[in-house]
């Protein structure tokens, strides 16, 4: 059997124990993305160590083997609502004759940098991102080499096809809900800020409008979220339960004036049910609680949550036959292009989890 000599990035990230796209940044230098000299020093030093030739200039590696593959770029791996927009991905890449490969960012925008960067590299079908990438510029070319999608807000400066959802009417809608059971105080529960992520913000301002738009004080939306640090200082598994369930405690213990929760996504308000329930109090007797997403576990009996449904597995489907269209296109040799923006109405689920205000 023949030993393989060449050496890779692959064999240098296995020795040194850090990522392969980290190696390969470091050893092509690549401008915009920075290591600390540490990190540097033990690269550069395993590559001599074990005799690592640098490719020859203007090759640059496409594995065909990949030319039927969609890749999903999820934030994370924990919250269910991206779970069922990649089964409903991968069903209907399946229908179509596509394979799919799904990795999750963390939320972290460095690594998310690094995937785009590794991508670039195959000849994939495409790359369906679950929510809007940070480094909108990088996507942006991505996609004049590899058909890509968004799924969630279509940020002004995106490029590429888009699944979108509006996420202000949404939260209109719950707040407009709440306000016509008699709910003048509501607390909203989210995430950290963040300028890459708009969803939040989107959300903030649908309940806002729908107050003004009944006559109550904007300052009667309490919003509550943890600082970046303490968030991510939460079990990553569960970190939006967690941050549900913590600040639903800190605002009983502030005494808040509100009388209704809204949770940035349902796994977020199950966090809030939880808190209230090992409280003593009763939903929705004592406060009403309401999320956004509509997941399996949102219809069971024992939560019965009230929720936003926005067609999440439409909008996988869809997804998939976009890119499947772009292709098509470059075979039948079109010369025409085409950038797609959809958007589906989201649709008020009422469940037993709020009701009439008693204060």
């Amino acid at each position: 059997m023949g030993k393989r000599n060449k050496i890779t990035t692959r064999d240098i990230a296995e020795y040194t124990g850090l990522s392969q796209s980290t190696v390969s940044m470091v050893l092509s230098k690549k401008p915009g993305v920075s290591f600390s000299p540490d990190t540097i020093s033990i690269v550069e030093e395993a590559a001599k160590k074990l005799g690592y030739q640098k490719p020859k200039a203007g090759i640059k590696k496409k594995d065909h083997n990949l030319s039927s593959t969609i890749v999903i770029i999820s934030p994370s791996y924990t919250n269910t609502y991206y779970n069922q927009l990649s089964h409903a991905i991968t069903t209907r890449a399946k229908e179509k004759g596509y394979t799919t490969f799904i990795t999750t960012t963390l939320r972290d925008d460095s690594l998310e940098a690094e995937y785009m960067e590794l991508l670039e590299r195959f000849n994939l079908a495409g790359i369906i991102f679950l929510s809007s990438p940070a480094k909108m510029g990088v996507a942006n070319k991505l996609s004049r080499e590899i058909p890509c999608v968004l799924i969630g807000d279509n940020p002004s400066n995106c490029r590429f096809d888009c699944v979108e959802l509006n996420n202000i009417w949404p939260a209109y809608m719950l707040g407009e809900h709440l306000i016509e059971l008699g709910h003048t105080h509501i607390t909203f529960i989210a995430s950290p800020h963040s300028a890459n992520r708009m969803n939040r913000d989107f959300r903030i301002q649908g309940l806002r409008n729908a107050l003004a738009d009944h006559g109550i004080a904007e300052e009667n939306l309490e919003l509550l979220s943890l600082s970046k640090t303490a968030y991510h200082l939460l079990p990553s598994q569960q970190q939006e339960y967690e941050n549900g369930y913590r600040l639903t405690v800190q605002a009983i213990e502030n005494h808040s004036e509100s009388t209704a929760f809204i949770g940035y996504n349902d796994t977020t308000a199950y966090g809030i049910m939880a808190a209230l329930s090992d409280l003593g109090y009763r939903i929705p007797n004592d406060y009403s609680v309401c999320g956004f997403d509509n997941l399996p576990l949102s219809a069971m009996p024992q939560i019965a949550l009230t929720t936003i449904e926005h067609s999440t597995i439409s909008k996988g489907h869809q997804a998939v036959d976009i890119i499947d269209r772009k292709i098509q296109s470059r075979k039948n040799a079109s010369e025409s292009t085409f950038t797609t923006r959809m958007e589906y109405d989201p649709k008020l689920i009422v469940r037993k989890s709020s009701g009439r205000c008693k204060r």
